[in-house]
């Protein structure tokens, strides 16, 4: 199948010649943005054969939209800058901002390895070489590309690159209409692309398609506590 990387106001674009007939692979992922192609990255990394899907004929997502930067505490940047920080500070500074109304053990995931992610997409060519301030925090912890540019479009096409460099099958314009199922046990996805359908089989399905915070109505359904929380998603 014939592909080329493009690149489109900052965001990666993927082209294609049509698809049409059914296929298998270990891994499917579901939803192009920083999260799917992460998973996506990962999988292909640890041997699997991965196809990815993205309903929109760019990649990138919501990511896309991302500008201040990443907030990560002591990373391998910071120690290099002479800027002092810790998770324990970080979560400290992140329960505060959520009115302590967040979950304990997901920001303390959060925290603890976020300098993990900082070296993860550094390696893969994310341009992070900044870090500076914003809101709500005691240290310097925002890691952002150089300038100041936003920080959303420089990972997204730094994931596309190496996905596409990694041989991943990165399928946009593929909207994933059904999960298939056999019994209990989930085996693949339905896939609408351009007004044909078909099936593409799997040991693994990973969702990867965003969330739900700029719906009001259903935050607050699923969480009362969180309702009137502002969202920028």
């Amino acid at each position: 199948m014939k592909k080329k990387l493009l690149c489109l106001f900052g965001a990666a674009v993927m082209s294609f010649t049509a698809y049409g007939a059914d296929a298998t692979t270990d891994v499917v992922v579901v939803g192009g943005g920083g999260a799917g192609l992460s998973a996506a990255i990962a999988a292909k990394e640890k041997g699997a054969n991965v196809i990815l899907l993205e309903k929109m004929l760019m990649l990138g997502g919501n990511t896309n939209y991302a500008t201040a930067g990443i907030n990560a505490a002591n990373t391998d940047l910071q120690k290099k800058l002479g800027i002092e920080d810790s998770a324990e500070l970080f979560y400290n500074d992140t329960m505060k901002g959520g009115k302590n109304k967040n979950n304990p053990e997901l920001v303390k995931k959060l925290t603890t390895d976020s300098s993990n992610i900082i070296n993860w997409l550094t390696e893969r060519g994310a341009d992070l070489s900044e870090v500076v301030f914003t809101g709500g925090q005691s240290a310097k912890r925002t890691h952002r590309p150089a300038g100041g540019q936003a920080v959303g479009p420089v990972i997204v096409d730094a994931l596309a690159e190496t996905a596409e460099k990694d041989g991943i099958d990165v399928r946009t314009e593929s909207e994933v209409v059904k999960i298939i199922k056999t019994g209990d046990k989930v085996t693949g996805v339905e896939v609408k692309h351009k007004g044909e359908t078909y099936k593409i089989n799997a040991k693994a399905v990973v969702m990867a398609t965003g969330g739900f915070g700029a719906n009001a109505a259903m935050v607050a359904e699923y969480n009362p506590a969180l309702k009137g929380f502002g969202s920028t998603n």
